[in-house]
């Protein structure tokens, strides 16, 4: 099976930007110093559908997201991309135009991730790689994501895909 981009159902999107996280138990104007990282992530769509992938936490929650991660010293958005989708789903990868931005605000560590979002081509079916806490993977509609899609990608796909409904 090889998996499709969108047939230009995607669209777009401007960049997510947040007020800054500040942990609950501090004191009203403290802030925490923060780890700015930079990631790309993938959005893979087959027909009326969005690719998920279900990771582990360091404290062995689950969540769901789009795959990829963090860049490594040295190497490009599309570079990144197309590693974290091998090491993930043991999948490799054509890599597409960006499709805009997401933030993302670790609860488990001081740190936030700007992740460039790119449209994605399969070449293979995606087999979860549990070493890399990948655990499994879900094809979804982008209107029906599972209840821990981090939110962050959530609103990221409700923008580029599912608001797209309204324009055909």
């Amino acid at each position: 099976m090889r998996d499709h981009p969108s047939d230009g159902s995607v669209r777009r999107v401007r960049d997510e930007r947040e007020a800054p996280w500040v942990p609950p138990s501090a004191p009203e104007g403290a802030f925490e110093r923060r780890e700015l990282r930079v990631g790309a992530k993938a959005l893979v769509t087959d027909r009326d559908r969005v690719l998920l992938v279900k990771e582990r936490h360091g404290d062995g929650s689950t969540f769901w997201t789009l795959p990829g991660g963090g860049v490594e010293s040295g190497e490009s958005l599309s570079e990144c991309l197309r590693r974290e989708i091998d090491e993930e789903i043991r999948a490799p990868a054509t890599v597409g135009e960006r499709l805009g931005r997401c933030v993302y605000r670790h609860t488990s560590r001081p740190t936030t991730t700007v992740y460039s979002v790119f449209d994605a081509t399969l070449g293979a079916r995606p087999e979860p790689d549990p070493a890399e806490r990948v655990l499994d993977h879900a094809w979804v509609a982008p209107t029906e994501l599972l209840p821990t899609t981090l939110d962050p990608v959530e609103r990221f796909i409700d923008r580029s895909v599912a608001a797209t409904d309204g324009d055909r």
